[in-house]
C-alpha cells in the first residue's frame, strides 16, 4: 500500500478513469487543503460533458485533507526564482512543501513543473507517476503520454540537472 499524496490532475483523471475508488482502497491517499477546495470541480467525458467532483463527501474516508500555514506556503514559495514560482500553482507548491517535509508520502502528479520541482527539492525517489500508482494497484490501462512512467522520468531528469546547475531555484 502506497501512502501517497495526489495532484488535481491526478485526481480528475482518476474519476474520469471512473478509478478512484479502486485507488482509494488500496492506497493511503492524502490531499492538499488547496487542491481540495480550489483546484478539483469537474472532469470532462470523452464526448466533452462536464460531471462533478465532489471530494469533500469523501473526505475522511477515501483520504485525508493535509495542510501547511499560509506563511509556510509563502516561504516554501519563495526558494523559487521567479519564473520557476509562475510554473507551479498553489495546490502543488502546498503538496511540494508537504512532500519536503516527510519521507513517508509519494506524491502523484502529471504536471511537468511540478515533476521537475520533485527532483529540484532533491526527493526524486519520493515522485510517482500515474502508471505506477495504477500497476501497484493491480489496475492496467491504456494511457495518455502525460500519465506514463516513460514522460514522469524525462521531467524527473530535467529537473536533476536544474538542481544541479542550480537553476529554477534562488541562488
Amino acid at each position: 500500500m502506497n501512502i501517497v499524496l495526489l495532484d488535481a490532475d491526478v485526481i480528475i483523471d482518476l474519476h474520469r478513469f471512473n478509478i478512484w475508488n479502486q485507488i482509494a482502497i488500496k492506497n493511503k491517499i492524502y490531499i492538499s487543503s488547496i487542491i481540495l477546495k480550489q483546484e478539483v470541480y469537474f472532469y470532462e467525458n470523452y464526448y466533452g460533458a462536464r460531471h462533478k467532483i465532489e471530494l469533500l463527501k469523501d473526505a475522511g474516508s477515501k483520504f485525508s485533507e493535509i495542510s501547511i500555514s499560509a506563511e509556510e506556503l509563502k516561504n516554501f514559495s519563495q526558494q523559487f526564482d521567479r519564473v520557476f514560482q509562475e510554473e507551479l500553482h498553489a495546490g502543488e507548491k502546498e503538496a511540494l512543501k508537504i512532500l519536503q517535509d516527510n519521507n513517508e508520502i509519494l506524491f502523484c502528479t502529471c504536471d511537468k513543473a511540478a515533476i521537475k520541482a520533485i527532483a529540484l527539492l532533491g526527493k526524486r525517489e519520493q515522485g510517482i507517476s500515474f502508471e505506477k500508482l495504477l500497476k501497484s494497484s493491480g489496475i492496467t490501462k491504456r494511457l495518455e503520454k502525460k500519465h506514463t512512467e516513460i514522460f514522469f522520468r524525462k521531467y524527473l531528469d530535467e529537473g536533476s540537472i536544474m538542481r544541479i546547475q542550480k537553476t529554477g531555484t534562488k541562488k
